[in-house]
C-alpha cells in the first residue's frame, strides 16, 4: 500500500486528515508534519525523511505539501532525492478532493501514475458555482 504524508505550515495538515476521517472513516498508513514558528528546517527536514520512511512499506510514499517552494516543500523534495523518485512522489497545493482521491485509489496505481491522477483530480476541485441560491424574504439561505 502506498503511504500518504501531508506537510503543512501550521495545523492544515492534520485538519485535513481529520476531515479525511470524518469522510472515510478510519484508514492506514497516512500521516502528518507541521512546521511551526520558529522550528528549525533540518530538524523539520529529518522528521519528514522519518516519517516518510516509517510510511514506505515497499510502495512508495506520497507527499502532499501546501505550498510549492516552500519548507515543507524542500523538506519532501529533500527525501525524494535522497530515497528516489520511485519512492516518494510530490504534489504541491494539497486540498480535500485530491487527498481523498488518493486515500481511495492508492491500491489501484503504481506511485508515479498515482501522482498524475491526483494533480487532475486536485485541479478539477476547483470550480466556480454555476448555480445561484436564492435568497428567500427574510434574509435566509
Amino acid at each position: 500500500m502506498i503511504g500518504i504524508l501531508l506537510i503543512s505550515h501550521g495545523g492544515f495538515a492534520a485538519g485535513l486528515k481529520d476531515s479525511l476521517q470524518l469522510i472515510v472513516g478510519e484508514f492506514e498508513k497516512v500521516d502528518t508534519a507541521s512546521l511551526v514558528a520558529g522550528e528549525d528546517f533540518e530538524v523539520f527536514r529529518k522528521e519528514v525523511y522519518q516519517k516518510i520512511e516509517a510510511l514506505d512499506d515497499g510502495d512508495g510514499v506520497l507527499v502532499f505539501v501546501d505550498l510549492f517552494g516552500a519548507s515543507p516543500y524542500n523538506a519532501a523534495q529533500y527525501a525524494a532525492m535522497e530515497m528516489g523518485k520511485d519512492k516518494v512522489g510530490v504534489i504541491s497545493g494539497m486540498n480535500l478532493p485530491m487527498v481523498l482521491d488518493g486515500v481511495l485509489s492508492r491500491n489501484q496505481y503504481l506511485l508515479s501514475d498515482l501522482v498524475d491522477s491526483l494533480i487532475e483530480t486536485g485541479k478539477d476541485g476547483i470550480a466556480k458555482p454555476t448555480v445561484i441560491i436564492a435568497d428567500d424574504e427574510d434574509g435566509d439561505y
